[in-house]
């Protein structure tokens, strides 16, 4: 994988945390019910395009709902397998394999 894939990928993922962060926060200081955030996401995966199926897209909002629903995150949510398996195929093959 070259430094500059590597590079973009951290970042889009650290941006993803920002919101989960966020999201977090206010639901601690009782601002917003994260639940209406993981009923958001669960719309917009059942209204994602049928090319986005399958790919980051749809990873990264069935994580965020999963994480607003409180499920384990070790769980080992739909985006954490994908991007495993992207990061380090060898570590997947061999957790497919147990």
């Amino acid at each position: 994988m070259s430094k500059q894939f590597e590079t973009l990928l951290e970042t889009i993922a650290g941006l993803a945390a920002a919101n989960v962060v966020i999201i977090e926060t206010l639901h601690e200081r009782k601002l917003v019910d994260k639940t209406h955030f993981a009923h958001a996401f669960g719309r917009a995966l059942d209204t994602l395009a049928p090319d986005l199926r399958g790919g980051m897209t749809e990873h990264t909002l069935r994580a965020l709902r999963d994480r607003c629903m409180n499920v384990p995150a070790g769980g080992g949510s739909d985006f954490q397998e994908w991007l495993g398996k992207l990061l380090d195929p060898d570590r997947a093959r061999n957790r497919a394999e147990d």
